[in-house]
């Protein structure tokens, strides 16, 4: 089920309209308000219904830590054969399909036309990715904080004298500070970072595809972003963590 996202009233329309998908056995469809308080996950702002009308609704409900669990030792189609009705909650992939990622996924072109721009623009041969995710992902800002890119950064450096960084991050203030620091090393662009909207998905693609085409990518622990960037052009990953 694809959640429709909180919209202005001129965005009526669901982003991804049902008609344009042909899976057999697949249904895909556009939440409604009620859907809210049964299949997004439990949050203040549903008051924590969903964790009760789950249960209610199914008798087997996979969270996302279960899923990593139940995919890695390769149990979750004995558990989904084995009951009725399943719910799964997952930004994780059920197989392999990254090999076919940038043939199956492509923006459209005023994106593509925008993204070719700066890196023709902007970009040399040694431009590496940084992403910092910030502002709700806690686990992010606990794990993955700023001194460890920056040493990181320093490292790449020494390395390479000509080294340029792109940092994508949903957080001005971090961007500035990496701009204190490193100069006019730095390369970023601003975007509009609301994830409710047309135009901050938008920005999200448009920043996403920018961030495969560097040569290697930094990136924050608990975040997908970095992940699906970096197998867009098969380029190295390395998540920044403490332990």
């Amino acid at each position: 089920m694809v959640q429709k996202p909180r919209t202005q009233r001129s965005l009526r329309r669901p982003i991804y309209p049902p008609q344009l998908v042909d899976f057999q056995n697949i249904t895909i469809k556009t939440g409604n308000f009620a859907d809210r308080f049964i299949y997004q996950s439990p949050r203040k702002h549903n008051l924590w219904l969903p964790g009760i009308t789950r249960h209610l609704k199914f008798d087997t409900y996979i969270y996302p830590s279960r899923f990593i669990e139940l995919r890695s030792n390769d149990t979750l189609k004995d558990c989904i054969r084995n009951s009725k009705r399943v719910f799964i909650e997952s930004c994780y992939e059920f197989g392999d399909y990254y090999s076919s990622l940038s043939k199956n996924f492509i923006p459209q072109p005023d994106i593509l036309t925008a993204v070719d721009n700066f890196v023709a623009k902007n970009f040399s041969s040694t431009t590496i990715g940084i992403h910092i995710r910030r502002t709700d992902n806690i686990m992010s800002i606990k794990k993955s904080p700023l001194p460890l890119f920056i040493d990181a950064m320093h490292k790449e450096i020494e390395k390479c004298a000509d080294t340029k960084f792109y940092i994508a991050s949903d957080d001005e203030k971090t961007k500035e500070e990496l701009k204190q620091i490193f100069g006019n090393r730095i390369l970023t662009i601003h975007t509009d970072c609301n994830r409710n909207s047309l135009n901050g998905m938008k920005e999200a693609v448009k920043e996403m595809w920018i961030l495969s085409r560097t040569t290697k990518i930094y990136g924050c622990f608990y975040s997908t972003y970095p992940i699906i960037a970096s197998k867009l052009t098969n380029i190295p990953l390395e998540i920044l963590q403490i332990d």
